[in-house]
This record gives structure tokens, sequence and C-alpha cells, in this order.
């Protein structure tokens, strides 16, 4: 059996706090006993305080891991594994902090899946299910290191694209889009999307107006027949 990364993550902290509280445990205890109270060590007085180390490491890597999970319950989708709509709000808010203080720019990409909804009657949301889990995977491979990818909510998704202008934003935007519709999905086929692109300007934006109008251009792509992608 394999055991993926976030495994093998929670493994390392349980070890990790275990041994560092165990070592500092001994280490306490050789002290205490040798140069405080100059008793001879025994083996009770050695493993009892051990013992009672090995508890209170198993109770902070629990503690760390519960704090791990509740972070990552808070930052990202439950479905798909990437950042959610709330924690997107973060990450837009510091980039046009940045870009008002220090210049640059960025663009926002917003798309959805068309006719999602008929995949969910269709096939049932299990399926549609699966095609979000992939169409996220598909646009996680094709986006840069940089860009801030989350879920909006539905079948809708939003990317954040640092240092890019609205040309730039709007061929990568066209790739997606031909590399969502060239995909075949289990028992669906073919699915296509449709795409809003918008650039931010630092001297009129916020983050309302920004995002109003990237979904006016997503609004344009469907009004258009979909499959598409729009800029504003």
């Amino acid at each position: 059996m394999k055991i993926n990364a976030s495994a093998k993550h929670k493994i390392f902290i349980y070890l990790f706090y275990v041994s560092m509280s165990c070592a500092l445990t001994i280490f306490l205890n050789i002290i205490h006993n040798s140069y405080v109270l100059n008793i001879e060590l025994t083996i009770a007085s050695f493993i009892i305080p051990t013992f009672a180390g090995l508890l209170f490491g198993l109770m902070l890597a629990r503690m760390k891991a519960l704090s791990t999970q509740l972070r990552d319950i808070a930052y990202t989708d439950s479905l798909t594994q990437i950042y959610n709509r709330l924690h997107f709000a973060h990450f837009l808010d510091a980039e046009i902090d940045k870009t008002k203080r220090y210049g640059g720019t960025f663009s926002i990409i917003f798309f959805d899946l068309d006719n999602f909804k008929s995949i969910n009657d269709t096939y049932g949301h299990p399926v549609g299910d699966e095609v979000l889990e992939k169409v996220t995977s598909i646009v996680s491979k094709a986006n840069r290191n940089p860009d801030i990818f989350a879920r909006y909510g539905g079948e809708e998704f939003i990317i954040l694209t640092p240092e890019t202008d609205l040309s730039g934003a709007f061929i990568h935007a066209e790739r997606l889009r031909s590399d969502i519709e060239k995909y075949e999905f289990n028992a669906v086929g073919h699915v296509t999307s449709s795409f809003g692109v918008t650039e931010f300007d630092p001297g009129k934006d916020s983050v309302e107006t920004v995002l109003e109008r990237a979904d006016k251009a997503l609004y344009m792509a469907k009004e258009f027949g979909r499959n598409r992608v729009e800029k504003v």
C-alpha cells in the first residue's frame, strides 16, 4: 500500500514531536536527578518520566495534526482540494495592495463549465464531482506556480494571474479552454467551458469592480455561444 505525501507528512509530525518530547524529558530527568536532587538514576526514575514524555509528545503531535486539518478545512475546497472562495479573497486583497503600492499589474480569469447542471441531472452528482476534480487537475497542471487557483462555487472557478496583462491572461485562458475541451471524461465524454478575463486597473479598480468585470466577461462568453473566452 502506497503512502501519499499528506500521510507521510502526518507521520513525520508524530515522530518529530514524540522524539523531541522524549529527548527533552530524558535530558531534564538526568539533570534533575543527578545535579538537583543528587540521587542515583534508577530504572524506575528513568523510565517513568520517559513514558510521560512519550504521552506528552503524542498529545502535542495530535494537537498539531488537528491544527493542520482545521487550517486545511478553512482554506481549501473539500472536493477539489484547491483554495476556496474565502481564502482566494485574501490573496486578491494582498495582490491589489501590492500592485497599488509597487506598481505592476495582474489579471483575473473567471470560468465555469457549460451546461454542468445537465451532467448532474443525467449522470448523477458523483460523476459531476469527478468532472470537477479532473478539471481542477487539468487547470492546475497548466497554471504557473504564482497563479492562485480557487473554486468559486459550484462549477465556477477563478484564477489570479500575478504580473500578467490582459493579453497574456487571454492567451492562458484560451489554452485552458482548449485543454478542457480536448479531454475525454469518463462517462460524460467531452465537456466545454466558458471564460471571462479582465486586467486590474490600479487607478480605478477595487475588489468589487475587478470581480464584477470578470463576471461580465464570463456572461458575455455565455451569451455569445459558450466554449469561448471573452475579455473586458
